[in-house]
């Protein structure tokens, strides 16, 4: 299995926030962590990839836990993308993209390859690369921000709500091209959203989250025609209301 949690937990002050939590994610597979406001989403996100701590249980990745000794050569081995993108404004897009590969001191032929095949990959022209992020739209913002999570060809890719700064616009366009992207590299991914038409389009499976928990790890079908709590039928209904209202309207 690529990701194993057992019984993880984690706390702020006095305040639980993961509840030993069990999950077992396989590879090739994009996977969306989704819940309310507070659930514990990016807080598990953050678990798998090492920037938190459990107070109990064991993260694994690559089927060997996760420790302090080896975070930083696992870490080489995934992606991680902003909701903001997290570019530097002092660097260009070329530079924030190619920033972790000549830190690691990567041959210079390899990275301007990687380069030209990450920004064919996310429909970038060449001349976005010299811009600085002021310079770019929310669009090109991301997909750059998307580049460097891919840059060194990572085995897994985490995404912490990586569309939710777009308009409904670029949104749509840019699930559209990740859930090619994706489809195509046959990467695990995991992504954080709270947008379940989002989720619907782009996940394999649904890690559905309340309070800490998880409620529900299942497809999008299944969710529909199979929930294992009121509250799964509950969220997915809530998603739905603004829509069915304008169906009315137009009715």
């Amino acid at each position: 299995m690529m990701i194993q949690l057992d019984q993880v937990s984690k706390r702020f002050g006095d305040q639980e926030v993961i509840h030993d939590l069990s999950l077992t994610i396989p590879e090739h597979e994009t996977v969306v962590l989704i819940g309310p406001s507070g659930c514990g989403k990016s807080t598990l996100l953050r678990l798998m990839i090492g920037l938190l701590v459990p107070n109990g249980g064991k993260v694994s990745l690559f089927q060997q836990a996760l420790t302090l000794e080896n975070i930083e050569s696992v870490r080489q081995k995934v992606g991680f993308m902003l909701q903001d993108g997290g570019l530097f404004p002092h660097l260009t897009a070329a530079q924030n993209t190619c920033l972790m590969a000549e830190f690691l001191k990567r041959d210079t032929g390899w990275v301007k390859t990687r380069l030209n095949e990450l920004r064919e990959l996310t429909q970038l022209s060449e001349s976005v690369m010299d811009r600085y992020p002021h310079q770019l739209s929310g669009g090109q913002v991301q997909r750059v921000a998307l580049m460097r999570a891919l840059m060194l060809d990572p085995e897994i890719l985490f995404l912490d709500e990586p569309l939710g700064a777009l308009d409904p616009l670029h949104r749509a366009s840019l699930q559209e091209d990740m859930k090619t992207i994706f489809s195509h590299l046959k990467k695990t991914v995991i992504m954080v959203t709270h947008d379940m038409g989002e989720a619907a389009a782009l996940a394999d499976k649904i890690v559905l989250m309340r309070a800490g928990r998880i409620v529900q790890y299942d497809t999008m079908a299944n969710l529909a025609a199979k929930p294992a709590d009121p509250f799964v039928t509950q969220f997915i209904n809530a998603q739905r209301k603004p829509w069915q209202y304008l169906e009315d309207q137009i009715r």
